[in-house]
């Protein structure tokens, strides 16, 4: 930020006061108790005259922001702004973490500027002593706060970039850290990968809005585009634009989180200290203090394992070398891994999927490509979906077509198979199931699509509260359980049912989710939207939360994937009560409940599909 035309800004001394007394004067504003805080000021000069002030009253690591004036023939030039910027920058540099002010007529004018309105008791007890609260200014006046230090968004990915646009847009400043060499880096690895929502679902509006200000137009919005193609033409452009390239820190993976001068068992003090953010830099260890942490650093880099307990299966470990887990380029970038080799996919959701027709096209071309398929369940209804009747093209497509490779006999077929142990028989491997189920002898290479889960060590020294069972926060559990919902059936949720005990930390993205299959990039969006609102202190807007979605849910291949998957017989899942009763539960070989209700008093199944 740079200074009006020939005015200089410099830090205000005793000789200053007359001047900066007569500007507050002339505008109407309180004198008592400023000139004591004189060294405190910073004015702005234009030919050797005083013709802006701002002041700070310093208690701890607040301070009262009080006295921005500009001289009246000089306003609409943004100079109070800078004095503000300058006046923050120095604070900060003294230690100071919080400003406060009280304002009867510029609250609209502070909330676009960061600030938020705070209730008086809310402020520093020591502040509370100040002249400006003890009736320099009435009691009615507004009390609003604004947090110096940034907001951490760990994580720069599709939600992290959008957390960090909607706290631009909000006028707060966020601290991006990311531990891959680039942004979207988990989204690079599995580039090749084609969405199966179109861009329209995939743009979040606050990037968009920042990206159109600076010339980007956006893609075909019905067109789908592959992973990387969402990275160049999108994420990559995003993380560019100064605002946020200015903020981003890549390289810089988050190991630890705390609050400043505590720890978790401690409560006094808690809500106002800064969170010590712990990461790995390029540098060695460094630490980062945030007013505030959104935590998108999503699921990829913890997949499940082979085991069917939960557990790595016995000899998984060892076996690190010939397992990959995701989604591998097998057609293109790893070919020669997977060619004329035995390969053996684990899971069934839309990653197995894409990655069994992938194998397919590969044994076109290398017919000596042995392709074997292992599933915990034994029915595929839940896997195929509904076919042309699916509300989004691309993912029915995809289980018809996984259904048509199925039935070419193509695929070796192994049901039922819960991992138990894996042995290496020289170059070959034995994967064995519970007792009395037959193994799957002379694997090369193993490919585990089995979905994936949060790390929570990152939050261990702070307090929250996350669902026994799913790992997401424990509001949010009972909306997304994939017992009972997919992608479509979750209703639209924020700020409230993602808050921890911990206050200001928010986990968002698929780390909201936990364990759970069904995340939305798109409902990624509408969460930060509504968080940010929240730090920012408008809570009108942050609990009014929206998201429209096709009936069917708007699933992609890539970070959706799991056991379980997310299209059920009945393409219009839009609740639990639908036309077949809502989604199957996740253990039952059934496509839906009514099928599955079937099924358990001896019939064939609910005839759906």
């Amino acid at each position: 930020m740079t200074a009006p035309s020939a005015i200089a800004i410099r830090t205000a001394t005793s000789a200053d006061w007359h001047a900066i007394a007569a500007l507050l004067a002339a505008s109407n504003l309180p004198l008592e108790g400023a000139q004591e805080h004189v060294a405190h000021f910073i004015v702005g000069e234009q030919h050797g005259r005083v013709v802006a002030a701002a002041g700070l009253e310093p208690y701890g690591d607040a301070a009262l922001l009080r006295s921005v004036v500009v001289d009246s023939a000089l306003r609409g030039q943004g100079i109070g702004a800078l004095l503000q910027h300058e006046l923050a920058q120095r604070a900060v540099a003294q230690g100071i973490h919080r400003l406060v002010l009280l304002t009867t007529t510029a609250a609209a004018f502070f909330a676009k500027r960061g600030f938020r309105t705070i209730t008086r008791d809310a402020a520093p007890a020591t502040m509370l002593a100040s002249r400006e609260f003890q009736g320099v200014c009435p009691a009615s006046a507004t009390v609003m706060l604004k947090d110096l230090l940034p907001v951490a968004v760990l994580g720069a990915g599709p939600v992290g970039l959008a957390a960090a646009a909607h706290l631009l847009e909000r006028g707060l400043t966020p601290l991006v850290l990311e531990a891959g060499a680039t942004a979207a880096a988990n989204l690079v690895s599995y580039g090749h990968v084609r969405l199966f929502s179109p861009w329209r679902y995939n743009i979040d509006k606050a990037a968009q809005t920042l990206l159109e200000a600076a010339g980007w137009r956006s893609p075909d919005p019905e067109a789908l585009p592959t992973a990387d193609e969402l990275v160049q033409h999108y994420l990559q452009p995003l993380a560019a634009l100064p605002a946020i390239a200015s903020a981003l820190k890549l390289r810089h993976r988050v190991t630890a989180m705390t609050r400043l001068g505590t720890d978790k068992v401690k409560t006094r003090g808690r809500e106002h200290a800064p969170f010590v953010i712990r990461a790995m830099t390029p540098n060695g260890e460094h630490t980062f203090l945030a007013s505030g942490v959104i935590d998108a650093t999503g699921t990829w880099n913890q997949p499940n394992p082979l085991g069917a307990d939960g557990l790595p299966a016995q000899g998984e470990q060892a076996a690190r070398e010939q397992i990959t887990y995701g989604m591998p380029d097998v057609a293109g970038a790893a070919r020669a891994r997977y060619a004329g080799r035995s390969v053996l996919v684990v899971g069934s959701g839309h990653s197995a999927a894409g990655v069994l027709l992938a194998l397919a096209q590969l044994a076109g071309e290398a017919p000596a490509t042995r392709i074997a398929w292992a599933i915990r369940g034994t029915s595929f209804e839940r896997i195929f979906g509904g076919g042309a009747n699916d509300g989004l093209q691309a993912r029915g497509e995809l289980g018809t077509r996984l259904k048509a490779l199925m039935d070419s006999g193509r695929l070796e077929l192994h049901t039922g198979l819960r991992i138990q142990s894996i042995e290496r028989h020289g170059s070959k491997l034995r994967v064995n199931g519970q007792p009395g189920s037959k193994p799957v002898d002379g694997i090369d290479e193993i490919i585990a699509a089995t979905g994936a889960r949060p790390d929570l060590s990152l939050a261990r020294e702070l307090r929250v509260h996350n669902d026994p069972w799913l790992e997401s926060t424990s509001a949010l559990a009972p909306l997304i359980d994939p017992n009972e919902h997919n992608c479509g059936t979750v209703r639209p949720h924020g700020h409230a049912e993602l808050a921890h005990p911990e206050p200001r930390y928010y986990a968002v993205g698929a780390k909201s989710y936990g364990r759970a299959p069904n995340f939305l990039m798109t409902t990624g969006y509408e969460q930060v939207r509504s968080v940010v609102a929240a730090l920012a202190g408008d809570f009108a807007a942050a609990d009014n939360v929206q998201l429209e979605l096709p009936e069917t849910g708007v699933c992609h291949i890539g970070i959706a994937g799991g056991e379980s998957g997310a299209a059920a017989c009945c393409v219009k899942p839009v609740a639990a009560s639908g036309c077949c009763g809502g989604p199957a539960p996740v253990e039952t070989d059934a496509c839906c409940v009514l099928d599955a209700t079937a099924k358990a008093q001896g019939k064939a199944g609910c005839g759906c599909a």
